[in-house]
């Protein structure tokens, strides 16, 4: 497993590929964003914004400590005055190389292609909207009180 440990602020940082807790918090936090296919590590840190010392604090855990236990915002203020410019940029490419996004979504698209063919081999490919309408009784008078 690919792994990167860091020295920033006199503690030791890890980044290890992500686990789907960490996929979600990314998520949230970078919800809106648009980022193209072929951005370079000072684009991300343009990109992000203040938003980056979150995203650092997410991909990087302090060595020893559980992923489950991390504290977002505490790590956030520990690690956002304590990283120099260029740990910062070696984090972000270090994120690429642990997590390698682009075959990650390849390995999606085939998956997802895959369901699609089993979809039509089975027949489970007709959507509910392509069912024929339900043809409901005309109104008839009431013979009685409805309670």
């Amino acid at each position: 497993m690919t792994e990167f440990k860091y020295e920033i602020g006199g503690k030791t940082y890890i980044q290890k590929p992500l686990v789907l807790g960490q996929i979600s918090q990314l998520i949230s936090l970078m919800k809106g964003l648009v980022i193209p296919h072929d951005i370079a590590p000072m684009g991300l840190v343009s990109l992000l914004g203040d938003k980056l010392p979150i995203a650092i604090a997410i991909v990087l855990t302090p060595e020893g400590m559980k992923l489950k236990d991390k504290d977002i915002n505490a790590l956030t203020d520990e690690i956002e005055f304590e990283i120099s410019p260029e740990q910062t940029i070696q984090v972000i490419e270090d994120f690429f190389v642990c997590n390698p996004i682009v075959s990650l979504l390849e390995k999606l698209n085939e998956a997802v292609g895959k369901i699609g063919e089993k979809m039509k081999e089975t027949g489970l490919s007709k959507s509910a909207s392509s069912s024929p309408e339900a043809t409901l009784p005309k109104e008839t008078a009431s013979s009685g009180v409805i309670h």
